[in-house]
């Protein structure tokens, strides 16, 4: 993959990345690309002219969605998440969100109860699948 088109450097009260500090009402990400030309197939044309404004971190700005996936799966931490769903079901959500953020190998649900996500498709039941021997 070639050179990055966004500046990155920090200051002193970050991690290495670049700073972000958003008005209330001011929009968010970058606009279109404006420099040399890029090559690579991970470059999305569309977010090139249009902008990103998408939240991901800077390294990934202009980047295709299938590229970023197929980067952090090179990157992946070795490590698994696993939860014990044995009463309320409504802290799943979060700690799902922040495994991923952690980039973890997986995550598992254990126990028998089935976590219900949040339902998209009406008031139809959810499917339900056998417990574990």
């Amino acid at each position: 993959m070639t050179g990055h088109p966004v500046d990155t450097a920090g200051d002193e009260n970050d991690a290495g990345g670049a700073s972000v500090r958003v008005a209330i009402g001011a929009s968010v990400g970058v606009g279109p690309y404006a420099g040399p030309p890029l090559s690579g197939d991970h470059w999305d044309p569309q977010l090139l002219a249009e902008g990103d404004r998408r939240n991901v971190i800077d390294r990934y700005r202009y980047w295709r969605h299938e590229a970023i996936v197929s980067d952090l799966d090179t990157r992946r931490h070795p490590f698994h998440v696993a939860v014990e769903n044995w009463g309320h079901d409504f802290n799943i959500g979060s700690v799902i969100r922040t495994a991923n953020a952690f980039n973890a190998a997986a995550f598992h649900i254990v126990g028998r109860r089935r976590w219900k996500p949040a339902r998209r498709d009406g008031d139809r039941p959810l499917p339900t699948r056998a417990p574990p021997p």
